[in-house]
């Protein structure tokens, strides 16, 4: 409608002949219009390539076309209603959490595109789901990963340390120390342990990132 925001699926700029297909085919007429599944999904590529601030645009954009006041936020209609392609829209979730999971190699990892420096999200497992937390100051960072139900194997977690090589790191589960190697890859960092982890209901794995001798 004349006012609202939204990502084009397909246009062709050049006018260049047939671009899109055969004019006279049936889905030649879905090309030149916004679809929320597909929106969400471009969105949430843009965020995981590094244009954080081109896909929150896009995501921006959807939410005001469907707020309350305008239309039902819980229906972002397609041809029909209540299409399942909306839910594409977790994917930039999980784009800004730059959360990974591999539940049976063992590893998850956080690269958060947002709010590095203090950050905190929600993450589902293979077996449970829980609360992931960072902050970050000059000389050192802390992570903690919390099962709220279930529970949670791993063997390497994989941060993100910003621009600053650590030196070293140190791991509890709970009350007890975790022996763990540091991997440094660039600003990715993979902490390994000598033996897989598991984390249960209510206990947290905590990751202390030392960026200098004395932190």
């Amino acid at each position: 409608m004349p006012g609202d925001g939204g990502l084009v699926m397909t246009t062709n700029p050049k006018q260049l002949p047939n671009a899109l297909g055969d004019p006279a085919a049936w889905q030649f007429g879905y090309f030149n219009e916004c679809m929320s599944g597909f929106e969400h999904q471009a969105a949430a590529h843009m965020i995981a390539e590094g244009l954080v601030q081109e896909g929150l645009v896009v995501t921006r954009a959807i939410h005001d076309r469907y707020r309350a006041d305008l239309r039902n936020p819980w229906n972002e209609i397609e041809c029909s209603d209540h299409y399942a392609r909306a839910m594409a829209s977790y994917g930039s979730f999980i784009a800004i959490c730059g959360f990974e999971h591999n539940g049976p190699k063992q590893t998850i990892g956080f690269w958060p595109r947002l709010a590095s420096e203090d950050f905190r999200a929600p993450f589902t497992s293979a077996e449970g789901w829980g609360t992931f937390t960072q902050k970050r100051s000059s000389d050192s960072q802390r992570a903690d990963i919390e099962i709220k139900y279930g529970k949670l194997t791993v063997r390497r977690v994989s941060l993100d340390s910003g621009d600053i090589a650590p030196k070293g790191v140190g791991v509890r589960l709970g009350d007890k120390k975790v022996s763990a190697k540091l991997a440094v890859e660039g600003s990715r960092v993979l902490v390994v342990f000598s033996e897989p982890q598991t984390i249960q209901t209510g206990q947290k794995l905590s990751l202390w990132l030392r960026y200098t001798t004395n932190a």
